[in-house]
């Protein structure tokens, strides 16, 4: 009883964050009429909403590590890691990768994705999911994950000048003997989303067989 209200709190108020996340990128689309404008004030705007919601995420993770839920720890947090790697190493730390259309259409994919996931696993929690919410789960991802994809690369490409001056990396000779450039990370990792997004999607397809195998199985139990 405590495990699922506290579930259930949990996915509503992450579902209500990206809400408010959504809504007002889409507001701000609407009065400014063009997706320059909007990315250019954008982060003013979302910055501090976007980073509570995201790292709220990290909380996916632990529940699956705990056994608090049934996810995959590997998938779980390859995605998590990943949407945490674009707020807080790249756009927090780059300007330049959040004031273009590549920014809005992360977000937009983001949120269109993450409202009706977390509507969905709030009310699977007390057996109430609609159809229309149960296809919304299973089928945005077809289009949203390389939508969201193509802004996340945009975003790395645009924070590629900053970082290829030197900023925020760590030069030898130093006390450590180390040598780190953020510059070099975002490319390995930007060749890393190469192979992950078709492994994400194959996932995703999985877990889209299963739900409707296991939907058609209990309608199957009703009816007899």
């Amino acid at each position: 009883m405590i495990k699922t209200a506290y579930l259930v709190l949990f996915n509503v108020a992450s579902c209500l964050g990206w809400a408010y996340v959504l809504g007002q990128t889409l507001q701000t689309l609407y009065t400014d009429k063009n997706i320059a404008a909007t990315s250019a004030g954008l982060w003013d705007i979302i910055g501090e909403p976007l980073k509570i919601v995201q790292t709220m995420a990290l909380m996916e993770v632990i529940h699956a590590l705990v056994g608090l839920v049934r996810s995959p720890v590997g998938s779980t947090f390859m995605q998590v890691s990943s949407r945490l790697w674009l707020v807080w190493a790249i756009n927090v730390l780059c300007p330049e990768s959040r004031t273009h259309w590549g920014f809005v259409l992360m977000v937009m994919s983001w949120g269109l994705v993450e409202v009706p996931r977390y509507a969905f696993y709030a009310l699977n929690l007390l057996d109430a999911v609609p159809n229309w919410l149960f296809f919304l789960r299973y089928h945005l991802f077809m289009v949203l994950y390389p939508s969201g994809v193509t802004g996340e690369v945009t975003c790395m490409i645009k924070s590629l000048p900053l970082l290829a001056s030197g900023a925020y990396s760590i030069t030898m000779p130093n006390t450590h003997n180390i040598a780190v450039s953020l510059y070099v990370i975002v490319l390995i990792i930007m060749v890393i989303y190469i192979p992950g997004l078709p492994i994400m999607y194959s996932h995703m397809n999985v877990q889209r067989k299963k739900a409707y195998a296991k939907k058609n199985e209990t309608k199957s139990i009703k009816k007899d």
